[in-house]
């Protein structure tokens, strides 16, 4: 990983557990009536919980990527991140901090190899699947141990993956719904029974 993939990396997962901490506190009406102490509780959970998230999230796509032959980096996007905060102030979190760049592989002639409609979805919908396990594991943590990080993780994970499968352009959703439906449906499908199963 290069240093400034690796710095996009970082900076992107600071920024949206920050974002998340103060949506989950209840945007700026509640923050203000916060004390550090319990922002600061609810930062170390968010960050926790974002930063595995996000980061298993673009690994994801990013390893499936260049196992695809591809050139695969992540970029961050400064615009989204000072969205993400702006928006948690009014308790919503709007998480498109960057993205997995992609650009398929060149054959032996120099020509560039066109990804197919497949394995666009397979890489698209392998961020959410990594989202959907970490939920998972997460939800199997808080019923055996009941302690909020694990509460959290689950829901910001299971959030993530619905959020990224939303199917309309840029998101991830709307290459794999392209590429099936079925898949779709069945990987947001159980996206949204974990997010909703408190």
């Amino acid at each position: 990983m290069r240093l400034e993939e690796a710095r996009d990396i970082i900076i992107s997962a600071i920024v949206i557990s920050i974002a998340f901490s103060i949506a989950l506190l209840g945007g700026i009406s509640m923050l203000i009536k916060t004390s550090i102490t319990d922002f600061l509780s609810m930062l170390i959970f968010s960050f926790i919980a974002v930063a595995i998230g996000f980061i298993a999230h673009e690994l994801g796509h990013r390893s499936v990527a260049r196992r695809f032959g591809c050139y695969s980096e992540y970029k961050m996007w400064p615009n989204g991140l000072i969205l993400a905060i702006l928006l948690s102030f009014f308790g919503f979190v709007f998480a498109a901090p960057g993205a997995v760049v992609i650009h398929p592989r060149i054959d032996l002639w120099g020509r560039m190899v066109p990804l197919t409609k497949k394995k666009s979805g397979i890489i698209s919908i392998s961020g959410s699947i990594m989202n959907i396990i970490l939920s998972m594991a997460f939800l199997s943590l808080y019923l055996f141990y009941n302690l909020q990080i694990f509460y959290y993780g689950s829901k910001i994970n299971a959030w993530f993956a619905i959020f990224n499968l939303i199917p309309i352009p840029p998101l991830d959703g709307f290459k794999v719904f392209i590429w099936n439906k079925s898949v779709w449906l069945a990987t947001i499908g159980t996206a949204i029974v974990l997010y909703a199963f408190f």
